[in-house]
């Protein structure tokens, strides 16, 4: 068991820490005035006059540079010639059967929408103009070419 005077020879932690990080700190402090100047220290000053010596090597090949400023100068200065494009292709002529198609559609709408124009009843008269419009977008359906590239026959490569 310790005795009660042992106590008091301890030394106590927590007073003694903060004296010795105060004194750290005022350190450290005191270590930045007397820095020296890094920059001025590290700065070097620049070379003057010529870099190589008078005797030095003398470098008289072209260097990339001159292959750069020269390239190109002995191709002979043309004018560029204007681009004239070719003329176009005519237009394809419509058939005179899509003509009269959508002729009818056209009227079977007007028909259709304004019944008091035919000499007939309101009744006939829709009818003939949904029968003008149901015509002309068959009659267009009618004429599309079947096939395609997908409409070809499978093909599964030669048979053995």
């Amino acid at each position: 068991m310790p005795s009660p005077d042992s106590h008091d020879q301890q030394p106590d932690s927590s007073r003694s820490e903060p004296d010795h990080i105060d004194a750290e700190f005022a350190r450290i402090v005191a270590g930045f005035d007397a820095a020296p100047d890094w920059p001025a220290k590290e700065a070097q000053p620049e070379p003057k006059g010529p870099i190589w010596p008078v005797g030095g090597p003398v470098l008289n090949q072209p260097s990339l540079l001159d292959g750069l400023d020269t390239f190109g100068a002995h191709l002979p200065d043309d004018t560029p010639e204007t681009f004239v494009p070719p003329p176009a292709p005519p237009l394809p002529r419509v058939p005179f059967p899509a003509i009269l198609s959508v002729i009818a559609i056209i009227v079977g709408f007007v028909i259709f929408f304004d019944r008091d124009l035919l000499p007939v009843s309101g009744g006939v008269s829709m009818l003939l103009g949904l029968a003008g419009v149901l015509g002309g977008a068959a009659a267009l359906i009618m004429r599309l070419r079947p096939g395609g590239e997908e409409d070809e026959p499978y093909d599964d490569g030669a048979v053995v």
